[in-house]
């Protein structure tokens, strides 16, 4: 496995050869979550820099509530993303650190995060020191900190190399010009020109595109675009360094990798974090600055319809006094916050007297209208504010996501386990796995089924093996055929040897089908569903 520098494998393989981890599930995913969740702090640390730390919070909440980041080829998996998310993260936080205080333990952070992500998956980083690079070449104070300390800058890019270029001298030792082929041919040009899988071939758009649906999913889509826009007018209005980086960040390697041909959505989840963070800075500009407007507004409403309606005035106090509105005003208020957290409310009191609200934008009104009425739109700005603001938040998206954290289906591992099971307690059955492919077996297939022995690998289309591994009691056993040469067979010519009243139960695994015969049919899904009924 050459296209990648091997830093993840060993990361995982480490501490599991050492005795310090199990090697189990939880072995193998140790690293992934010390790494999202060390991003994650990052992104805080990053947000609270720019805009304190409500613009953290918020933008930790929005990147946690995305929820492919988390599941689909995410910081959930055993993959490269959560090493490279953090090598982004963690190396961006410390640039800023280091422009604004000089201190070299930051640059040597900054190299390091640097490594982390260019021995784990090292063109996605590339990125990292183009978006620095720019972002000091654009303001002169942060040009002179970069001339000034030249020898830092070299020590730490030194520092890099001695640390990258050994796997790279051993590799080409080792594997000589396939190594190269492999890594750069095949894994860059290929994947930016004609693309490595045609299924992989999308348009320019694709990251845009998919990123605006999956935040639109979670109610947020207009925040996000408002965080990208203020923050872009307030980094060119103020010359403000770091909200440029951030946007630099977000903006240069989206147009980059757009550029490609073959395009998958986890290329892009390095690049989620400034996009969380702009719409974090649209949060707290809002709660900073939108109650100040909103008291001008709804004192200017008070005193005018004062002015202009003193009867009504006058007859609506004798109606109800300014503490019975005031009453009104606060259970507007209370309403408005219960619905924000849990999303509705519906009471029945009895006699048909029933109170529920759906959505908090009609308490909100109404609190406003009897803020105004009671003359006390001033206090109530504050909190009306901020219960709108975390009412369009991605709470919901969050708290589902929180919830199928705790969910484990493991269907490659519950298969290998039960049919490892049956051949020990039925000693008289063959043994191994029949294995009908003309490619390479998915590497998590090859793990979680590498105990069951012998693989019997049939590479040219055998209709009549796999029957006979299907319904021969002296060669039966589970056997692995791709999903659509299984297809193939059942519609083809051979059709009739598997469209049988008794063709065996199958278990989907990623494009391949894992056929279960005899008594290996207590292995299926539908055998686990009728044990639990």
């Amino acid at each position: 496995f050459l296209e990648k520098p091997p830093l993840k494998f060993w990361m995982v393989a480490a501490p599991i050869k050492l005795g310090l981890l199990p090697h189990d599930e939880f072995g193998l995913r140790f690293w992934d979550a010390v790494c999202g969740s060390l991003s994650f702090v990052y992104v805080f640390l990053i947000g609270s820099l720019i805009a304190g730390p409500i613009c953290g919070a918020v933008a930790v909440l929005i990147l946690f509530a995305h929820t492919p980041l988390i599941f689909e080829h995410g910081l959930r998996t055993n993959n490269m993303e959560a090493a490279l998310l953090l090598s982004y993260c963690g190396g961006l936080f410390h640039f800023l650190r280091w422009q604004r205080t000089g201190q070299w333990r930051h640059a040597i952070a900054v190299g390091l995060f640097f490594v982390l992500g260019f021995m784990t998956k090292f063109v996605a980083v590339a990125f990292l020191p183009i978006v620095m690079s720019i972002g000091s070449l654009l303001f002169a104070r942060e040009r002179r900190q970069l001339m000034r300390q030249w020898k830092t800058v070299a020590s730490v890019a030194a520092l890099a190399v001695a640390l990258i270029a050994p796997w790279f001298v051993y590799s080409t030792m080792q594997f000589g010009s396939l190594f190269w082929d492999d890594i750069l041919a095949e894994s860059v040009y290929a994947r930016f020109t004609t693309g490595l899988n045609p299924e992989h071939i999308q348009p320019w758009f694709f990251y845009v595109s998919t990123a605006w649906q999956q935040f639109e999913a979670a109610g947020i889509g207009w925040l996000v675009m408002a965080g990208m826009l203020l923050l872009g007018v307030q980094s060119m209005s103020r010359r403000w360094f770091e909200g440029t980086v951030v946007l630099l960040w977000a903006v240069v390697p989206a147009l980059l990798i757009s550029l490609g041909s073959s395009k998958l959505y986890h290329y892009a989840y390095p690049f989620l974090p400034p996009v969380a963070l702009g719409a974090g800075y649209a949060v707290v500009l809002v709660v900073l600055l939108l109650p100040v407007q909103l008291r001008k507004v709804s004192e200017w409403i008070e005193d005018a319809w004062v002015r202009l309606l003193p009867r009504g005035r006058v007859l609506l106090e004798a109606m109800l006094s300014r503490r019975v509105l005031a009453c009104l005003l606060w259970t507007a208020v209370l309403l408005a916050v219960i619905t924000a957290i849990t999303g509705g409310i519906h009471v029945n009191l009895g006699r048909g007297v029933v109170v529920k609200s759906s959505g908090v934008l009609r308490p909100l009104l109404a609190a406003v209208v009897l803020g105004i009425l009671a003359r006390r739109s001033a206090i109530v700005a504050v909190p009306l504010v901020v219960i709108g603001v975390v009412a369009a938040l991605p709470f919901s998206a969050y708290a589902d996501n929180m919830a199928r954290l705790g969910v484990a289906k493991h269907p490659m591992r519950d298969a290998s386990e039960c049919v490892a099971h049956v051949q020990r307690a039925n000693p008289a059955l063959p043994r191994g796995l029949f294995v009908d492919t003309d490619a390479g077996i998915w590497h998590p297939i090859t793990y979680y089924f590498r105990r069951i022995q012998p693989w019997m690998f049939e590479v040219q289309p055998s209709p009549a093996l796999l029957e006979q591994s299907l319904k021969d009691p002296a060669s039966l056993r589970p056997s692995l055929v791709e999903a659509a040469r299984y297809h193939e067979y059942r519609s083809g010519a051979d059709a009739a040897r598997f469209n049988t009243p008794t063709s065996p139960p199958m278990i989907g695994l990623n494009g391949y089908a894992l056929l279960l015969p005899g008594p290996y049919s207590v292995c299926s899904p539908e055998s686990a569903l009728a044990r639990r009924d």
